[in-house]
């Protein structure tokens, strides 16, 4: 840009482009960290914004969501032509565009670029994955495609850092600029009777193989990559499913052995704070409150966070490198085989995180049928709400041994177990259902896979980040909100001379508790709401190895299954007995039935209990979603049923079995 030209002020730019087009790469390349994510005025489609200085000038950067189009079939491509027409709530029109086109797929990416060209906005086209072309032979004519297009097209090659210069100055150059003029359709009689949107389709991409004749070539022989033999060795149906399971596996054990020293260290915090403010606080019921209630509800869930920042630092970084992309190939045979359509599995890989975003990922499947399927499947995925279930008591009670290898540990095989139990799971429903209730052929899906590349730092980190932040929220709002009221539930109402009774009875009884205080404890709960609740759920629990109090913490649990931890750690609120583990580890391996010293807590009932949660529909929200997508209340009670019976079945299945086996 010459030094005469004045630079603006402020710039509003949007980067728009095809998904797995390095999008997101370029974005943190440009802005960093994004200053701002969340989600649009009255949509729930992801919004990221980022902001640098440039000579002088402040750009900000709205990163669009992925889209092939700008005739909306759903509701992120809906969001991308609000957004570029100024009509998004809350978010101002962009004074340009960026389109990120991939060079290496350029008639398709240029489909995108040429509808831009009728926007009205400047326009600028940046050229990623010109390394990988360059390295298959390929040779693209920038110079001579910005003169047909009528803006400027930069190569960059964004993990090295080329062309970044010259994309930001061309970006500073746009007020001056000017929006190109459209593309210019030719009209093709043979296509007359079509319908309006394909005879345009037909037309623009007919306008695309002329615009693009003489600007790529081939200079030499396109030689074979090693990333094409890695691609038929990930995509084949018996090596890369081989592949795939030992990924997982090692991922699910490296969370294990790397997160331990950091929950350690939460841990010995919060039982150091605990102690601390025992100690400062007279005996009553405030102490009470907030040591056994909030920071025990608390304290028992925050130890898990080294574990999900570690799951989520795999999972972005293998979505960085674009192996994600290749395990979706091979999950579409699967899902297509049982009935689905292979559009569900983003909306079923968004469920892993959580349900919610992917029930709503789910209005992207055009037809109803497939929509439906897996809007009722979806909540079987083990969401991240689940993983801390998982974490403590395959932690705490599944032996520590090797399997097979030594880096290969059994808790970390009951981990992925649990979440292969969900697939397994949503498969054989999804498979019943499409033969019985939505009986009919699934949507034909086609899929791109992206090139391999390596994943950005600053991208992988940001979004463990915010994986973790949204569940210290929860641990904060939800979780210490439930923590409070079932504290609450569990200590009152009180009949001191009832309570002394008791507790002297259950001492002259020779129940295991250590002292009267701790037996004193234990009769409150017994009287208290919760504790009732508890008796009267008692003979539909048991069969499941559980007593009383696991089946007050599912029903409290309801409203999140995480609340299911902060719910343990108050009701098992007798003294730990010297164990190694967290807190809410070393509780539950001291507590014990009532009036027997047999322990609630075995290999038998943990399994039981990791069944239970990993089927089971203990989330309020997903249910209200639910309905809301489908707009009607009968779905959620069709999905709370049939979860809630899948769940009991195969927890009594799984305790009754490996009791009879010895475990």
């Amino acid at each position: 840009m010459p030094a005469s030209d004045p630079a603006p002020a402020r710039l509003t730019v949007a980067l728009l482009g095809n998904p797995n087009t390095g999008k997101s790469t370029l974005f943190s390349a440009l802005a960093g960290i994004p200053t701002r994510v969340g989600n649009y005025p009255g949509v729930t489609v992801e919004e990221k914004l980022g902001r640098f200085t440039y000579r002088g000038s402040e750009i900000e950067l709205v990163d669009l969501p992925g889209t092939y189009s700008l005739t909306p079939q759903g509701p992120d491509e809906q969001v991308a032509v609000d957004v570029l027409h100024g009509r998004q709530p809350g978010v101002p029109r962009p004074d340009a565009v960026v389109i990120v086109a991939d060079a290496t797929n350029l008639e398709r990416n240029l489909f995108l670029a040429t509808q831009a060209t009728e926007l009205g906005l400047p326009l600028v086209v940046a050229l990623t994955l010109t390394d990988v072309g360059r390295r298959r032979g390929r040779a693209i004519d920038s110079a001579e495609l910005a003169r047909r297009l009528g803006c400027p097209v930069i190569p960059v090659a964004t993990p090295r850092g080329e062309g970044l210069t010259d994309l930001k100055d061309a970006i500073l150059g746009t007020p001056t600029a000017g929006p190109p003029r459209p593309l210019p359709l030719p009209a093709d009689p043979a296509h007359a009777h079509r319908p309006a949107a394909a005879r345009t389709a037909i037309a623009r991409y007919a306008a695309i193989e002329r615009l693009l004749a003489g600007i790529t070539s081939q200079i030499r022989p396109a030689n074979q990559l090693p990333e094409d033999t890695i691609d038929r060795l990930l995509t084949h149906p018996l090596w890369g499913t081989l592949a795939f399971t030992a990924v997982m596996l090692a991922v699910f054990s490296s969370i294990f052995w790397l997160a331990a020293p950091l929950m350690d260290l939460i841990s010995t915090g919060m039982d150091g704070l605990s102690a601390w403010v025992a100690a400062r606080l007279p005996d009553g019921a405030i102490r009470e409150l907030l040591v056994d209630g909030v920071l025990a509800g608390v304290g028992g869930v925050v130890v898990f966070v080294p574990q999900i920042a570690i799951l989520f630092l795999f999972i972005a970084a293998l979505e960085g490198c674009g192996y994600l992309a290749r395990a979706a190939y091979l999950m579409d045979r699967l899902l297509v085989g049982v009935g689905l359509s292979g559009k569900s599995f983003i909306p079923l890989l968004s469920s892993f995180a959580c349900a919610i975003p992917g029930i709503m990922a789910a209005r992207t499947i055009e037809n109803r049928r497939d929509r439906l399927l897996t809007i009722l499947v979806a909540p079987l995925m083990s969401c991240s709400a689940r993983l801390p279930v998982y974490l403590l008591l395959a932690g705490a009670f599944v032996p520590d041994v090797a399997v097979g290898v030594s880096w290969l540990r059994l808790p970390a095989v009951v981990l992925a177990g649990m979440y292969a139990l969900g697939v397994a799971v949503a498969a054989a429903v999804a498979w019943l259902l499409s033969r019985t209730l939505f009986r009919g052929p699934p949507q034909p899906f086609v899929m791109e896979l992206p090139g391999w590349r390596w994943p950005q730092a600053a991208v992988v980190l940001e979004r463990a980040r915010e994986a973790v932040w949204s569940f210290l929220q929860n641990a904060g709002t939800l979780i210490l909100a439930v923590s409070v009221v079932v504290w609450a539930l569990s200590n009152y109402p009180r009949d001191e001379v009832a309570i002394a009774a008791d507790a002297e009875a259950a001492l002259a009884t020779g129940e295991p508790e250590a002292d009267v205080e701790s037996a004193r404890r234990a009769a409150i709960q017994r009287g208290s709401i919760l504790g009732r609740a508890g008796k009267f759920v008692e003979p539909v629990v048991r069969p499941l190895g559980w007593d009383w109090r696991l089946g007050c913490a599912a029903i409290a649990s309801f409203p999140a299954r995480e609340v299911v931890l902060g719910t343990l750690a108050v009701l098992y609120n007798l003294p730990p007995e010297e164990a190694e583990g967290t807190a809410l580890e070393r509780r539950l391996k001291a507590a014990r039935w009532d009036g027997t010293d047999r322990p609630v807590f075995t290999l038998p009932v943990a399994l039981s209990i990791m069944v239970f949660f990993a089927l089971c529909a203990q989330c309020a929200s997903t249910l209200v979603v639910i309905g809301r997508e489908t707009q009607s209340w009968v779905w959620p009670v069709v999905t709370f049923t049939y979860m809630t019976v899948l769940a009991w079945i195969a927890a009594f299945a799984t305790f009754q079995f490996a009791t009879s086996m010895g475990w």
